[in-house]
This record gives C-alpha cells, sequence and structure tokens, in this order.
C-alpha cells in the first residue's frame, strides 16, 4: 500500500468546512491552483490550455505576495504552482513560495524541469511539500516529440532532478519529488521504461494518469487506450518498495462513472489564471460570465466576499449541467463529487452505521 493518495477525495480530512458547506455558510477555497505565468518554453503536444494560445502574461510580484497574506487570513490551506505555462518562467515564484513557507502554508510546484536549476532548488525546495517534473517519455528522442522541444532540454531536465535529489538527500528535507507521465498515444508503450528510468533518477515515485481533453482542443487519445498499457502497468507496480513508488492512477483509468449532473466540489479549489482572473475551474477558462473576479482589481478575499463569486458557484453547482455542457471527463473535482453526492443526497436510516 502507498503511502501517496492521489486517487479520491481528501475532504473527509477538512470536515469543519464540509460542514460549512452543509449549512450553506461562506467559507474560502482549501486549495488554489495557481498560473504564475501563462508562458511557456516548451509546446506539449497535449498541452490542456493549448487553445488560449500561450501569449506571455505574468503575475506581478504584488499579486503574489499579496496571496499568501490573503492565504493566510482565508485559511487556504495550501497551493499548487501549475497551471497554463511554466510556473518558473515568472521568477517572483521564489519570493512567494519563500514567503507560503514563512507563514505556514503548504506550496507544490509542477514544471516540467528545464528552469528548475540548482540556483532555483537551493532557494526553493526546502519551502515545497512535493514537487512533480513533467517528463513524458524516457528518450530524449521521443521527450523532444512530445515535448516539442530541443533535445537539449530533455538533458537539462535530467541534471536538474539529479541535483534536487542531491539536495534534498544532504538536508533532509521533506519533500517529495516526482515525475509524472500523461498516458498518450506517443507514450502508451513506454509506461514500464519511464518507470524504470524514474527510480534509476531516485526521485521518490512515478506515476501515470490519463489524459483528459480540453474540449476546445484538437489533440486527442482513444478513451481505452490505456488496455495496451495494463500489462506494463502491473510490470511498473512491481518495481515499488520501502524507497520509491509507482502510483499508476487506477480510478481514473477504469473508473470514472459520471451519474451526476451537478458540480458541487468548485467551493473547495480554484483556479488564478497568469492575467490575474480567478475561475472555479479550467472549463471556464475565457468565460466572463464564469469569472469570480481580477486580482488586478481586487483582492483575492474581497474577490470570493463578493456576490459575484459566490452566485456564480451557487449557479454552476444547482444549474448547470456538466453533462450536457460537455465538461472535461476525468476531471479533478470527480472524486470530491462522489463525496459530496454521499453527504448531500441522504439515504434513509443514517443513524444504522
Amino acid at each position: 500500500m502507498t503511502k501517496y493518495f492521489m486517487d479520491g477525495s481528501k475532504l473527509m480530512y477538512h470536515l469543519p468546512k464540509v460542514t460549512k458547506w452543509i449549512n450553506g455558510e461562506k467559507f474560502y477555497p482549501i486549495h488554489a491552483e495557481i498560473s504564475p505565468s501563462s508562458g511557456c518554453n516548451q509546446r506539449c503536444i497535449l498541452c490542456c490550455v493549448d487553445y488560449k494560445g500561450h501569449h506571455l502574461k505574468n503575475l506581478s510580484k504584488e499579486i503574489l505576495l499579496k496571496l499568501i497574506d490573503d492565504f493566510k487570513e482565508a485559511d487556504v490551506k495550501s497551493f499548487l504552482l501549475a497551471g497554463e505555462g511554466e510556473p518558473l518562467i515568472n521568477k517572483y515564484c521564489i519570493e512567494m513560495l519563500q514567503k507560503a513557507k514563512n507563514v505556514g502554508i503548504d506550496a507544490a510546484l509542477n514544471t516540467n524541469g528545464v528552469l528548475f536549476t540548482p540556483e532555483v532548488a537551493d532557494n526553493v525546495l526546502d519551502t515545497l511539500s512535493w514537487m512533480r517534473f513533467s517528463i513524458q517519455a524516457p528518450d530524449s528522442k521521443i521527450y523532444h516529440s512530445i515535448h516539442r522541444t530541443s533535445e537539449e532540454d530533455f538533458n537539462k531536465t535530467i541534471e536538474n532532478i539529479k541535483y534536487a535529489i542531491k539536495l534534498k538527500k544532504e538536508k533532509n528535507l521533506k519533500v517529495k519529488i516526482g515525475i509524472q507521465q500523461i498516458l498518450i498515444n506517443e507514450n502508451y508503450n513506454l509506461v514500464l521504461e519511464s518507470a524504470k528510468f524514474a527510480k534509476e533518477l531516485g526521485v521518490d515515485y512515478y506515476t501515470i494518469k490519463r489524459f483528459a481533453k480540453h474540449p476546445d482542443n484538437t489533440y486527442d487519445v482513444p478513451e481505452d487506450l490505456y488496455k495496451k498499457s495494463i500489462p506494463l502497468f502491473k510490470e511498473a507496480e512491481k518495481l515499488s518498495d520501502d524507497n520509491f513508488a509507482v502510483i499508476i492512477r487506477w480510478n481514473q483509468f477504469e473508473n470514472q462513472p459520471r451519474d451526476y449532473s451537478r458540480c458541487r466540489g468548485l467551493p473547495f479549489i480554484t483556479q488564478i489564471l497568469a492575467d490575474g482572473s480567478i475561475y472555479p475551474c479550467c472549463q471556464f477558462f475565457g468565460k466572463e460570465k464564469f469569472k469570480l473576479g481580477d486580482l488586478n482589481k481586487q483582492t483575492f478575499k474581497e474577490i470570493f466576499d463578493s456576490e459575484n463569486a459566490q452566485n456564480t458557484i451557487k449557479f454552476i453547482e444547482k444549474e448547470y449541467d456538466i453533462n450536457k455542457n460537455k465538461c472535461m471527463t476525468y476531471c479533478r473535482h470527480h472524486s470530491t463529487n462522489l463525496f459530496l453526492n454521499k453527504i448531500n443526497d441522504f439515504p434513509e436510516h443514517v443513524n444504522f452505521i
């Protein structure tokens, strides 16, 4: 049994906020996913925001640092730097992460790794609860074709990972370092090879998850592609030991029945884009009707205290049919919705536990 929990809801560990949701009381999100930059130094064929065109925008230093103040006051527990582009293009991420550590807010980072140089690692590795490198193939030529970048980027990333692992050991840091692969047409047959590669590098885990297509993107993957990889999944899992975990996101691949039409999980997670706009989830990026607010005009707390944000989230929960509107499949809110549906839709005789 792995100690990493990536499939399913963690809301059972945040019952005070769940109780507020049940009672219709106001509360702030538990977690925020932040896009410090919409620019990227790669052009991956599977990028979920490819449809946006990769126009460069960066959150300002002032906004990034003010977010930490607001997170602390609003009891936001954690944030992930990821989103629209490569987070480390925004140089102010370093100061933001350091400030978050000082006030006790959990932080994480998704990166392609090219810019996670030894200098950056020295400044931020001890601020992170976890970090994950996106590597879609263990071979430089295939990596080049998927990430649509130079083969040299592969070599730079590997050296940066090695340094981060070395630094973690030297300083006895608690940060968990992982490699993530998304199963696509170009790498479904590389699962075992990728897992072995990750273990040899010395990261804490290797994980693979299903591709999720945004309705505005063109690149796609067959629904049943994962079936070709099942033997490789099972062989890869055998590589797990006390120091290394292979995490196959089985629940994504094999168990995603959506027997509900409303999304109830949006109050617990929010998305902050590089232009300062805040949306309930990536399905609504760029759609003015669903924008909760703009950090260039209001603070994070002011936005979530506003009638606009509260009414927008309630509208999605009560009136927006996610099936008719073709929400992304295999979305991160699915497990949260399953959990909240059980709480909200009481069966009879609940006291007979």
